[in-house]
């Protein structure tokens, strides 16, 4: 009697193919979109992997079990797990590249990225079902039929097991929100591995343990940006807001961004003109042109510019950003820091009073735009979204995603903008809001004292 070694991993190959196909899609998923076209493109490219699997299967069962066919399946399942684990881990440097071929408004852009993740491991297990079947045609010759129901048989578990990986993914189909994506393809990915060593030989379980043991290690070491926060929350508003394709691309993307040393240079040339710190960051920032900076990077030249008396009051927000790109015409765009389970990001700047302090909540991303004329820098925080007035009301509330907590008697309010006015001996900060109830009111925020400067220029 056969051993049931080829029929298991021919049954686990079909499960972990389709837990594969899956989990790549819902990864993608920041990227572009959870509509039904991303998934008619995962697909199109499990039917070409499935096709290429079966038509290249004699091939690869010859190149795997040159020496060994009996273990050529084996060695094909060890080659798809490790696959599987390395596109899941460059999954979103995969998604990056499409989408930056034409900005993110070519259309095939899921297709083109799910066949480039996708076909190698997918028509890679696929070939196990080739594999055994020569396996067994090598053995078997002068019957036709034995061959043929064989065929059939392990074909027929390798579907089987597809239909227990979707069963395995059902919960991240149905709440991807709440589960980590990313173990359930890399543990794919590991199992399919694991499995193989059952069956292959000294050289091969110590090659594919090698290979796993590393690839662990350098997903441990170096985490994928599917592993981060940032984008575990990306995948919470993909799937819960149904958030459109390629607005995470387009939120996230750092081709042209400044190193620490070119920050720095730039801010040296803005604080060389003896200006007070504050107008120093606006010129920064307005200057940045078509580039984009790392929060951290960003505080760490704000520390070196900034006045001790303005630091308290702008350093706590550019804390709570992860990256600031500017579009070289007066836009900034935010993105936060956020934490998976949160929404937002929260900080506290100091009050007028002494000891007051003043609680802020960035909601999501925003945007600045900027503008100057003369000695006064407006600074109008964006999205703005407008809801008509009530029956009782007078005035349309404008939000913003920058809430100022409990203004009054716990009524919030949206931060619409920040108004600078430079002046001979002072800086003028004024803030313009609205409050859930009220109409858009601007209020002084503090005087800054310029640094006087002695000695002769």
């Amino acid at each position: 009697m056969r051993s049931m070694g080829p029929r298991l991993l021919c049954f686990v190959g079909g499960a972990a193919q389709t837990a594969f196909f899956i989990s790549a899609a819902l990864l993608a998923t920041p990227f572009f979109g959870s509509g039904a076209f991303l998934w008619a493109m995962m697909f199109a490219a499990f039917l070409l992997a499935t096709a290429l699997g079966r038509s290249a299967g004699p091939v690869l069962a010859r190149i795997a079990g040159a020496r060994h066919l009996d273990r050529a399946a084996a060695r094909l399942a060890a080659l798809g797990g490790l696959l599987v684990w390395l596109e899941i881990y460059f999954l979103p440097e995969i998604c990056r590249l499409v989408l930056r071929y034409d900005d993110a408004n070519w259309r095939l852009a899921p297709l083109a990225a799910m066949v480039l993740t996708t076909v190698l491991p997918g028509a890679v297990i696929t070939a196990i079902v080739s594999c055994e079947i020569e396996c067994r045609i090598s053995g078997t010759e002068g019957r036709p039929a034995a061959n043929a129901h064989a065929a059939l048989r392990l074909s027929g578990l390798m579907i089987l097991g597809g239909v227990v990986g979707i069963l395995i993914l059902a919960k991240p189909l149905l709440r991807a929100d709440e589960v980590t994506i990313y173990v359930f393809g890399y543990g794919t990915g590991a199992a399919l591995a694991l499995l193989s060593l059952v069956f292959l030989g000294l050289v091969g379980r110590v090659l594919t343990g090698v290979a796993l043991a590393v690839l662990i290690g350098v997903s441990a070491a170096i985490p994928s940006e599917i592993q981060t926060q940032q984008f575990a929350v990306a995948m919470q508003k993909a799937w819960r807001e149904q958030q459109v394709a390629s607005l995470y691309y387009l939120r996230t993307k750092d081709d042209d961004q400044l190193s620490a040393e070119e920050l720095a240079a730039r801010a040296r040339a803005a604080a060389a003109h003896h200006k007070h710190g504050v107008i120093v960051t606006c010129e920064m920032l307005e200057a940045l042109g078509e580039a984009s900076v790392t929060g951290e990077g960003l505080c760490r030249t704000l520390d070196l510019l900034l006045s001790p008396q303005s630091k308290p009051f702008l350093m706590p927000m550019f804390k709570a950003v992860k990256n600031v790109r500017a579009d070289g015409k007066g836009m900034l765009f935010f993105t936060i820091k956020r934490t998976e389970g949160v929404e937002g990001a929260k900080f506290e700047l100091p009050g007028a009073a002494p000891g007051e302090v003043v609680k802020f909540w960035f909601r999501d991303d925003f945007t600045i735009r900027m503008d100057h004329k003369g000695d006064i820098w407006k600074l109008e925080f964006g999205p703005v979204t407008v809801e008509p007035a009530g029956v009782l009301e007078f005035n349309d509330t404008k939000r913003t995603p920058l809430r100022i907590l409990n203004v009054v008697a716990w009524v919030d309010a949206s931060l619409l903008g920040i108004v600078i006015e430079d002046h001979p001996e002072q800086i003028a900060i004024k803030a313009v809001a609205q409050g859930d109830i009220g109409d858009v009111k601007t209020e002084d925020v503090i005087s800054l004292a310029k640094e006087r400067r002695t000695g002769n220029k």
